[in-house]
């Protein structure tokens, strides 16, 4: 065979033959995040907000009080605190926090909300709710640490990728000690063995938020009291796949973020995926009529 035909015969295949299954992705997009920023009109069309408006100053509160949800049918986030230590169904205990409460819990003590606080930032959602912003607490896991705070899981339906903003810095630091600071952020998307434990994790990927460069308690932007909405795009996203955030707190602090957006990436559809085939056929054909 000559090299001519045996190239375009590679050319071909290329364009015919599936792609293998891709390994979990994270990354951070430092263009998608949305710096000292507090209007988030229309920007996603899922999300979720801690504590969001209450006219009351408190900490300590159920994670699910005065919450702002507006979530997909395959994510699950649950933030009832009757589901602390239970599975999904809240009859029977489990071990984990994949399956029931989705925040740090202890036994029968979990992660909890801050709202009302004078401090903190009035926000718009994506939705177009205005109000005084709130931050989901993980006191459990004690100041200046690093803690799996959240962990929601992928269910049937999701998208194969998906962007999702994680909304820090939403207060000031030092007028009071109710606001928690944070020093790094990460997102990290693995595999698990799913049911009954969602345990077995493998094929783990992550990435941090590094605003020019450095860890976000290392610039002034990343604790200056105006909100940062840090974006991460998650690829290769599976049913029974467990998305975790991770931030990681400023001495005197406790681990801490306002709330998270979410928007799927559509997927190349039939006819834009054949065209880009006939395309890519076409211009091999014209390669391959060419003498070698």
């Amino acid at each position: 065979m000559r090299k001519a035909s045996l190239i375009c015969l590679i050319s071909w295949a290329a364009l015919v033959t599936p792609r293998a299954e891709a390994a979990n992705g994270v990354v951070w997009e430092s263009a998608g995040s949305l710096v000292d920023t507090t209007n988030y009109t229309g920007l996603a069309p899922f999300y979720w907000f801690a504590n969001f408006a209450n006219p009351a100053a408190v900490t300590g509160a159920p994670m699910n009080q005065n919450e702002v949800r507006n979530l997909p049918s395959w994510l699950h986030l649950e933030t009832n605190p009757a589901l602390i230590g239970k599975d999904d169904s809240g009859l029977n205990a489990d071990g984990t926090s994949r399956t029931g409460f989705s925040f740090n819990e202890s036994g029968t003590v979990g992660a909890t909300s801050t709202g009302g606080q004078a401090s903190f930032n009035a926000l718009t959602l994506p939705g177009g709710q205005s109000g005084v912003s709130g931050q989901a607490v993980d006191q459990i896991s004690g100041t200046g640490t690093t803690t799996s705070m959240l962990s929601m899981r992928i269910l049937s339906g999701a998208p194969a990728e998906f962007r999702m903003w994680v909304v820090t810095d939403n207060g000031l630091v030092g007028a009071g000690n109710n606001f928690q600071d944070q020093a790094r952020l990460r997102v990290n998307l693995r595999n698990t063995a799913g049911p009954p434990a969602f345990g077995g994790d493998s094929d783990t990927a992550e990435a941090e938020a590094l605003p020019s460069g450095v860890r976000i308690g290392q610039t002034a932007v990343g604790h200056n009291g105006v909100a940062d909405a840090w974006a991460f795009r998650l690829r290769d996203v599976n049913e029974h796949d467990i998305v975790i955030v991770r931030p990681t707190s400023a001495s005197g602090s406790f681990g801490a973020f306002a709330g998270l957006m979410i928007q799927p990436i559509p997927e190349p559809t039939g006819l834009a995926m054949f065209a880009l085939a006939a395309a890519g056929a076409a211009a091999a054909r014209r390669r391959c009529s060419r003498p070698a």
